[in-house]
């Protein structure tokens, strides 16, 4: 039996069988043919199957599509082109020239923009032996003297379909790159460069073949209502399968299953974020866009976690810290918003409150739920699921994405990022290749940059290899690592650029002539990016952002009654954000908008080295009892903020954000718990005095004075008592030259060490301003 719906199918065939993905209730069917594409030139079906395995970079725009929609790791085309390729041809020494198979789901191509559809069109035409989805495609069984074999044939519609490689893209690009090279049928692609070497004979190939697993779900349709109130859909099946054949392969990284993650609801708040900022268009220079949040494979994790600092060159936060910072809002154990807690958010254990979600959604139609497990994604009815989703996500995005968008440092930084995206979109840069690559670099994701470098490390360690046996290099090597090294240097230069013109920008330097001086203000130079990068480094935490986002709803928190109303939560929210963030935002400038042309004005105040670690400063504060800064330390930054938007640089702001707000039971509200925050504040600071006190007297150093001063005491003939006394002076003597230095750090940042009534008293328009000293 054969179908014909007037559309070209072009024919699949192989051996069928039948597996089931979920479980109880939510299993699905999924019917699969085991076949095979090879590379050639011939134009058999296996040729044209081979064409068709393409990744989604080639079939979808990145940038249109969700990330629901998401799937597959960044691809290595360097790694195919000098690890797979080689040994698909029997260059690399090994005697096996096999792999195992990879598997695709075929499904429908959305017709109004790029991305998948979630469901098949309605089968016709079902019998025991054949099925069609319309236009899309057709599966049929063979038979042979009227029985039903295990052989069958799929026919696809190569326009209105497209095959999800869930395993095995880099082994299915290699075969695709052999199929183009020896077909020339790259048409200007942007990767073909890796390829460039290749010089094929059919010969090569002739034997190359590679075993596919073609996956379709023949109930994933949609009439299938059952499926669909479950929220059942193709992208969920798909990344259900991706996260399933991976689990034994290489590790797929923690931002990656947490853009595949389906049950954890935090994940999916973090995805709907990430949407959120793929959405906007380029109205406003200064607002935060995709390009600047890492997730994805690329991402170092391990160099993430010890250095707090997202893992990318311009990058400002990541996936996971997204994540963190939902669960934290949405999931936080009660105790974790108290200002005097050291209870740790970063703990998985304590961001699993069943509880606080149930309070966050009181007058919303899901107040019905007493509970919400953050697991729970699949546990509900989807619609339900994507409203919780949607109402938790906002408590948090009504605090990040401001603080992304306005706060100086990021907005600065996104106002160059941007400026730069522009003329690296002018077609006569676009028509250069190696400024076409440094707008992929810089634009395209964090994984782009992660396989550029790794492709100049082989280079290097080819051109190495060959130099140690005595072989001469290649005019391929030499070419490549030619175009790496311009490449990498063009980028570098662009990289330089916005650091520069970014750190001018924040401190108020006239860019143009501060950096355009001829000679002589080298050193200014250097001292301007220093400051800058102290600032842009911290901000850039997952310390910082969760401290900075705790810090918000710790005073939320206070300020809520009993079973307050989502709406007038997220009013609360958003008017304790909009005052710290405008706080914030006069801390960290001058107060003018006049250019220096030389390094004078804010950059030299000493709350200019507020987080500069070996500076005296806030940072500095820390940095006498915690030497690594990491995650945990949100606690400190969560105090720091509180200080800096209360603080003599800021208060005035923050002042007239309560004096003219719309709402006046918001102000009230506020100060009517100042004495309390202001309390915790200082509290809070007593404690981090203590711990450098404490951390001091406890030093290797000082007890080996203690232990030099007893033995020079003992030779002396010194009593007991005086050798007591002597230690308690010394340690008398050492608290106080700690406390002294804590003080310094502290009035460096704040301008003062004011006490908690006197911090209060001027936002409560008291006009008693005692000395706090």
């Amino acid at each position: 039996m054969s179908f014909s719906f007037g559309v070209q199918k072009d024919p699949i065939y192989g051996t069928y069988g039948e597996f089931t993905i979920g479980s109880d209730d939510n299993r699905v069917r999924a019917q699969f043919l085991l076949t095979k594409m090879k590379p050639g030139s011939e134009g058999i079906w296996e040729n044209s199957l081979a064409s068709q395995m393409v990744p989604w970079r080639e079939v979808f725009n990145i940038e249109e599509l969700t990330f629901d929609e998401l799937l597959q790791r960044d691809l290595d085309d360097s790694r195919v082109a000098h690890d797979m390729i080689p040994y698909l041809l029997g260059e690399s020494g090994a005697f096996a020239r096999f792999f195992p198979p990879i598997m695709a789901v075929l499904v429908p191509k959305k017709t109004e923009r790029t991305g998948i559809q979630s469901y098949y069109p309605a089968p016709r035409n079902v019998t025991e032996v054949s099925i069609s989805f319309g236009d899309l495609f057709d599966f049929e069984k063979a038979q042979i003297e009227g029985s039903i074999t295990p052989l069958g044939v799929i026919k696809y519609n190569r326009q209105k379909t497209a095959f999800i490689i869930v395993d095995g893209q880099h082994r299915a690009m290699a075969v695709l790159a052999l199929h183009r090279q020896i077909n020339d049928s790259w048409s200007g692609n942007n990767f073909a460069g890796f390829y460039n070497h290749l010089h094929l004979t059919e010969n090569q190939i002739k034997n190359i073949e590679l075993p596919i697993c073609i996956v379709f779900f023949p109930d994933l349709h949609e009439e299938n209502e059952q499926f669909k109130q479950k929220g059942i859909s193709l992208p969920a099946v798909c990344r259900e399968i991706f996260l399933v054949v991976n689990k034994n392969a290489k590790p797929v990284s923690q931002s990656r299953e947490l853009l595949l993650d389906d049950e954890d609801l935090a994940a999916r708040m973090m995805r709907e974020t990430l949407s959120k900022l793929k959405g906007r268009g380029e109205s406003e220079a200064s607002i935060a866009h995709i390009y600047s949040f890492a997730f994805g494979d690329s991402v170092s994790e391990a160099q993430h976690r010890k250095t707090e600092v997202v893992a990318g060159q311009l990058e400002y936060t990541s996936a996971v810290a997204l994540h963190k910072m939902h669960a934290a809002v949405a999931f936080g154990v009660p105790s974790a918003f108290q200002l005097d807690s050291k209870q740790d958010i970063t703990d998985g254990r304590r961001i699993q409150n069943s509880e606080r979600p149930a309070t966050i959604l009181i007058g919303t139609e899901l107040q019905k739920w007493s509970t919400l497990s953050r697991r729970s994604g699949r546990s509900h009815p989807p619609d339900e699921v994507e409203q919780a989703v949607k109402l938790l996500g906002n408590v948090s995005d009504a605090v990040m994405l401001p603080l992304f968008d306005r706060f100086r440092p990021f907005a600065v930084h996104n106002s160059e990022m941007r400026a730069l995206r522009t003329r690296l979109l002018d077609p006569n840069l676009r028509a250069d290749p190696i400024q076409r690559k440094c707008y992929s670099l810089l634009f395209e994701g964090s994984g782009v940059r992660s396989v550029f470098e790794e492709h100049i490390k082989r280079l290097r360690e080819r051109e190495d290899q060959l130099q140690e046996e005595g072989r001469s290099i290649g005019d391929y090597v030499k070419n490549q690592l030619q175009d790496a090294k311009t490449t990498a240097s063009a980028l570098n230069r662009y990289e330089n650029e916005i650091k520069n013109r970014t750190a001018a920008k924040f401190f108020s330097i006239d860019y143009e002539r501060f950096f355009s001086a001829e000679g002589g203000n080298e050193a200014e130079r250097k001292e301007l990016l220093n400051r800058a990068k102290s600032i842009f480094d911290t901000v850039s935490t997952q310390a910082f952002q969760l401290g900075y986002l705790m810090a918000v709803h710790s005073v939320v928190e206070l300020m809520l009654d009993t079973g307050t109303p989502y709406d007038r939560r997220l009013q609360v929210i958003k008017f304790v954000s909009n005052l710290y963030l405008n706080a914030l935002n006069t801390y960290f400038s001058s107060g003018t908008e006049v250019e220096h042309r030389t390094l004078t004005g804010f950059v030299n105040e000493p709350r200019a080295k507020v987080f500069a670690p070996n500076e005296i400063g806030l940072r500095g504060l820390l940095s006498q009892s915690v030497k690594e800064l990491n995650e945990s330390q949100w606690l400190f930054f969560r105090y720091a903020i509180l200080e800096m938007v209360h603080c003599k640089h800021a208060y005035e702001t923050l002042l007239q954000g309560l004096n003219t707000a719309t709402d006046v039971s918001l102000s009230e509200a506020y100060r009517r718990n100042l004495p309390y925050l202001t309390y915790g504040i200082v509290e809070v600071r007593n404690q981090y005095i203590k711990a450098a006190v404490d951390t001091s007297l406890n030093s290797t150093e000082f007890k080996q004075e203690i232990q030099l001063v007893k033995a020079k005491s003992i030779g002396e003939k010194k009593s007991e008592e005086e050798i007591a006394q002597l230690i308690e002076q010394l340690e008398a003597e050492r608290k106080a030259e700690v406390q002294e230095k804590c003080k310094q750090n502290i009035k460096a940042s704040l301008g003062e060490l004011a006490k908690d009534d006197k911090i209060s008293s001027r936002l409560l328009e008291n006009v008693s301003m005692q000395d706090s000293e």
